[in-house]
């Protein structure tokens, strides 16, 4: 709140007006800037304990992605455990617990990402006062992380139908042809959704290089079976053709770019 008060002294012509005029002038000009200084500092700190709270929540959301990663990689490999036991039973019917070539197993395990420091950030609406370039590319990570998260909610899902059976009898061994016939197609809807969580993780950990290594090309290759595709010499013919036309279609749309 600015105060202007009026002279002491009573004003004698025109030359004491201006200096009257003038001393205001530049006490009213010396108080705002004041004013803005202040403002300006009380931004600046906002801005920096905001940078700093991200920066914090940035670190505990890398260190749950080097887990998730970890788990990513566990979970690929109970489920492919998971479906080898549901072939032999579908190939063997009948076969003892004990005699199955592994333990049935079905578990999920993900940390959500935490996103407390962008939520109160977006909501005091300090991202104003922000140079707009970093809150772009704030936003972005941020959009990342929850793509992924709900990448994993759609394949927990997935799994708790897949785990109902075992509410009311956990040896897949008693499970009928037809019930396991089920189970085998409830688990490759896992093996989807799980495939799709760990891309999203790997696009994540390519766009940002604090955030690698995540699950690597290779392994969702591997998961995909696509190793064993390249080097199937009896589709050589087939992928010379899948070639020529990725490479005709590629041509084509540079052509109508032009």
């Amino acid at each position: 709140m600015l105060d202007v008060h009026p002279p002491h002294q009573p004003v004698h012509g025109l030359r004491d007006f201006l200096v009257h005029l003038s001393t205001i002038t530049v006490g009213l000009l010396i108080a705002l800037a004041l004013e803005a200084c202040v403002e300006w500092m009380h931004h600046r700190h906002q801005v920096e304990e905001v940078r700093e709270a991200l920066l914090l929540e940035r670190k505990e959301n890398r260190k749950r992605f080097v887990e998730d990663t970890a788990f990513t990689r566990q979970d690929a490999a109970l489920l492919q455990n998971d479906l080898l036991v549901l072939r032999f039973c579908q190939k063997y019917p009948g076969t003892p617990e004990s005699n199955l070539p592994g333990v049935f197993f079905l578990t999920n395990s993900y940390q959500r990402s935490v996103a407390s420091a962008w939520t109160m950030a977006q909501a005091t609406s300090v991202t104003a006062l922000m140079p707009q370039d970093e809150v772009q590319g704030t936003a972005e990570l941020y959009s990342f992380f929850d793509r992924v998260d709900r990448a994993h909610e759609e394949e927990a899902d997935a799994l708790a139908d897949a785990v109902s059976f075992m509410s009311e009898d956990p040896r897949v061994s008693h499970l009928s042809p037809a019930q396991i016939d089920k189970e085998i197609e409830l688990l490759h809807r896992v093996a989807a959704k799980h495939l799709r969580h760990a891309f999203l993780m790997q696009n994540l950990a390519e766009e940002h290089a604090d955030f690698r290594p995540g699950p690597s090309r290779e392994e969702l290759e591997q998961w995909l079976h696509l190793d064993e595709m390249s080097k199937d010499e009896t589709l050589t013919n087939a992928r010379l053709l899948t070639k020529q036309r990725i490479d005709s279609a590629v041509s084509q749309a540079g052509v109508a770019h032009q």
